[in-house]
């Protein structure tokens, strides 16, 4: 690894880092907040489903930005953006002494989506400038080590501020989170980008991202599977604050406890994943994870309050490995086998397939849950999930990969 290579991959990973500890606590922080105000599925739901719309409204568009532009410069644009946004939650709420306005979180969360989008498209390319090919692996896996560790200390952290200062000082620090992950992309120096220079019309970028991820016969069987099990998993995400605060009964410590054992599980995921990569290849490396969060999604799908400390903790312990471990396998398939100037327009290609499923999953769930009951529309994401994984057995993705994964996948 070279000079500038050694110094600006630590720096992007402390970034990543702050942002990442701030986002578990905004995890916590926002639902809990909309629950107080509403105690409605379906609000809640709504407001999963909010924060990933930008991916799936312009996704397609960011990702061609994202590979026509310095990656650097977008990530710091959208930690500044999301910085203010997310600030703003509690300025509002606090200074203009108007309450939780579900309409105003609501709007504030789908523009915070939208940084993301852009953050997202631009990191996962902007690592390969970062790090040789030989690399990646190893690189995805520090980068959802800290992950972990920040979903281990974020919900902890937030059930104390949330019983301190409230949900809205715990928002007030995620915004905090931010600009420290901006001045430590700033600090990010001569490193050589790769991103396109090509002048061709912006749906002619975004048509060569889509057909990359169509006709890679690999990348198009992963995106089909993910993207199917997040409807399940969205599902889930969006009502579990709702379901341990309305149903089981969970005050903010418990809650953040759960969530704490969900990083447990990422952090574990950061160690064996590579193991696994070395022993079953990458595809199947990530049916491996699907089928560790499936076990999980349904063991938090059946849990009560009598046994929420061993169900719900395992369940989530297990999402969080398999989760995690699922996202190394699959990010690191795209990042070897999509050249660096193109990868900004397949990661956002396959991310609004997944992430606009964990949208539609999430309204779904909060309708389900509004309607028909909470722990319903849980075990009906569960099933979703579970069958999806059962199908992927079924695919290439159960196939060794080629030498060096390849193009010919």
């Amino acid at each position: 690894m070279n000079a500038s290579r050694a110094r600006g991959f630590p720096l992007f990973w402390a970034g990543r880092t702050a942002s990442q500890f701030g986002d578990q606590i905004t995890l916590l922080a926002l639902p809990w907040l909309i629950a107080d105000a509403t105690a409605s599925p379906l609000a809640v739901g709504a407001l999963e489903a909010v924060a990933f719309a930008p991916m799936l409204l312009f996704g397609l568009p960011l990702g061609a930005l994202a590979d026509r532009r310095s990656r650097r410069r977008s990530m710091i644009e959208a930690d500044v953006l999301r910085a203010i946004l997310v600030a703003s939650i509690p300025l509002t709420i606090l200074f203009l002494d108007i309450g939780t306005s579900v309409a105003l979180v609501l709007m504030i969360t789908f523009f915070v989506g939208v940084g993301h989008a852009l953050f997202e498209a631009s990191a996962q390319a902007f690592l390969t400038d970062l790090v040789p090919p030989d690399e990646i692996v190893r690189a995805n896996a520090r980068l959802s080590l800290t992950e972990g560790l920040a979903e281990v200390v974020g919900p902890a952290t937030a059930g104390v501020l949330i019983a301190v200062l409230g949900a809205t000082g715990a928002l007030a620090v995620d915004a905090a989170t931010f600009a420290l992950s901006a001045v430590a992309l700033i600090a990010v120096t001569r490193v050589r980008e790769r991103f396109s220079i090509d002048t061709s019309r912006m749906r002619t970028a975004i048509r060569e991202g889509l057909q990359i991820v169509t006709r890679q016969r690999r990348l198009r069987t992963l995106t089909l599977v993910i993207g199917a099990s997040n409807l399940g998993s969205g599902m889930v995400a969006g009502l579990i604050i709702l379901f341990m605060q309305r149903t089981i009964g969970l005050e903010g410590w418990g809650a953040g406890l759960v969530y704490a054992v969900n990083g447990v599980g990422g952090i574990a995921a950061s160690f064996v994943s590579q193991r696994l990569v070395h022993r079953f290849g990458i595809s199947r490396t990530v049916l491996a994870g699907l089928t560790g969060a499936g076990a999980g999604f349904t063991l938090l799908a059946i849990t009560t309050a009598d046994w929420w400390f061993v169900t719900a903790t395992t369940g989530m312990a297990l999402i969080g490995l398999g989760v995690v471990t699922s996202f190394i396998a699959s990010a690191s398939l795209r990042q070897r086998i999509v050249p660096s100037e193109l990868l900004g327009r397949v990661t956002t290609s396959y991310r609004t397939v997944v992430n606009g499923a964990v949208a539609l999953g999430a309204l779904t769930g909060g309708v389900v849950g509004e309607f028909v009951g909470v722990r319903v529309a849980l075990l009906l994401g569960a099933g979703v999930y579970v069958s999806v994984t059962a199908v992927g057995f079924f695919t290439v993705l159960n196939s060794p990969d080629l030498p060096e994964i390849g193009e010919a996948v």
